[in-house]
């Protein structure tokens, strides 16, 4: 195994940018969906969690098969994770998360499918969970950063 010495503080810095990035996005994308509940349009709103879903599917195929990323931030630090956690582990984590997101990307399509949005002015609430779930993401990912 090719072991390479790696400076943890400049990986957990490396880590903090991609946790930033991701919550500049993840904020970009709530505000769209803030808008898309207030002009009631619940469709448009599953409807782009169900290509966003279906985007993540792609990338992390694209991820597992070239071993590369998009921006340099997360190749060096998906080259960090593949170093320590050893290519197999690795892998074996990559597919699962792979299969996680298709199931989830397919349950979306078929709910964006048969759903009737034409009817009255829908509800979602579906931004209480997504609140939830980006506050949980951030704190696992504070409590990796600093577990390094």
């Amino acid at each position: 195994m090719n072991e390479i010495d790696w400076d943890i503080q400049e990986v957990k810095r490396l880590k903090k940018r991609q946790l930033i990035q991701f919550n500049f996005v993840v904020l970009l994308l709530f505000l769209l969906c803030v808008y898309l509940e207030e002009t009631g349009k619940p469709f448009s709103l599953v409807l782009l969690f169900c290509f966003l879903s279906w985007i993540m599917t792609v990338y992390k195929l694209y991820e597992l098969t070239t071993g590369k990323a998009f921006t340099k931030t997360s190749s060096r630090v998906l080259t960090f994770d593949r170093d320590r956690l050893g290519e197999k582990r690795w892998k074996r984590s990559t597919i699962i998360e792979i299969v996680v997101i298709s199931i989830c990307s397919i349950l979306l399509t078929v709910f964006v499918s048969v759903t009737n949005f034409s009817d009255t002015r829908q509800e979602l609430f579906i931004l209480y969970p997504f609140i939830g779930a980006w506050i949980g993401s951030n704190i696992g990912e504070i409590v990796r950063i600093s577990d390094l």
